[in-house]
């Protein structure tokens, strides 16, 4: 079964060159895979949260199964698109460094410090980065019921904001951990693929990682 997707990146002036070459590597591998996809920008919008929900009022106009959410300082390898693509679940991320030294990833884990890890090798997750996000069309349009007040805009067409952030329970939270929070209160899962090549870039410098990889080397694996 085919799939489709709409890739979701916001902006201040354009990304940097890396994730669009990033993106222009990936064509060929979503091609191969039998992903259909299409990108969508979001242009000079200093609110995230607003500028990842004009872009996903205009991804839910098409007949995309799923939204990739990808910043815009982002790049990775078109094997590592592909595999977030075609991963279950409703909400999948893959965690990327920080952008300073020492090694530091973004995201959390679900649980006591335990891992919690299914068959296919994803990890459970609780709070989540949205630099490299899967959130299908389904996920989305259960958020939507379940949140009325989060809806904008025509009420027979609405925009849902997602990602909305601010204070929830005496916690500030950001929009993507504010999504991932509201999401797994509401009963459902947050998956992260740890063996993903991803590289979170500054003006000048670049901070590659694979958290599959740094996990192994927190134990002493090579």
């Amino acid at each position: 079964m085919s799939q489709s997707i709409i890739i979701c990146t916001p902006t201040l002036i354009r990304p940097h060159q890396a994730y669009l070459d990033a993106l222009e590597a990936s064509v060929p591998a979503l091609d191969a895979a039998g992903i259909k996809h299409q990108t969508t920008f979001e242009l000079r919008c200093t609110y995230i949260s607003y500028a990842r929900a004009q872009m996903l009022h205009r991804a839910l106009q098409t007949d995309a199964d799923a939204f990739v959410f990808i910043d815009h300082d982002m790049a990775w390898t078109p094997e590592s698109l592909v595999k977030l693509v075609q991963t279950k679940g409703d909400v999948v991320s893959g965690l990327y460094r920080y952008k300073h030294e020492p090694v530091e990833y973004m995201g959390t884990l679900w649980g006591d410090g335990k891992v919690v890890e299914r068959d296919d090798g994803c990890i459970r997750g609780a709070w989540i980065p949205a630099g490299f996000l899967k959130v299908t069309r389904a996920g989305v349009r259960r958020f939507m019921k379940r949140h009325p007040d989060l809806l904008f805009g025509n009420p027979e067409r609405p925009a849902v904001d997602l990602f909305n952030h601010g204070a929830r329970q005496g916690v500030w939270f950001g929009e993507d951990y504010s999504f991932a929070q509201r999401w797994i209160d509401d009963g459902e899962e947050v998956w992260i693929v740890p063996d993903l090549d991803l590289d979170h870039h500054s003006a000048d410098a670049v901070f590659p990682g694979n958290f599959h990889k740094f996990l192994l080397s927190l134990i002493g694996k090579p």
